[in-house]
């Protein structure tokens, strides 16, 4: 299974909250780092389309 760029912003999002609660200390470094990563991903998710076309299968 291919990790594509917006699992691995998903990841990152995930592990910044994971940070917040852990470490409060950290408050502000896990919500730049998670504003960051949700960037990524909207811009993964516009910009560069990784996704296959879906419908029609040519064989042959």
């Amino acid at each position: 299974m291919q990790m594509t760029l917006r699992l691995a912003c998903v990841i990152g999002i995930v592990l910044a909250g994971v940070l917040r609660f852990c470490a409060p200390h950290y408050h502000l470094t896990a919500e730049i780092i998670a504003g960051l990563m949700l960037l990524f991903a909207l811009v993964a998710t516009v910009v560069i389309d990784e996704t296959k076309p879906a419908g029609i299968n040519q064989k042959g």
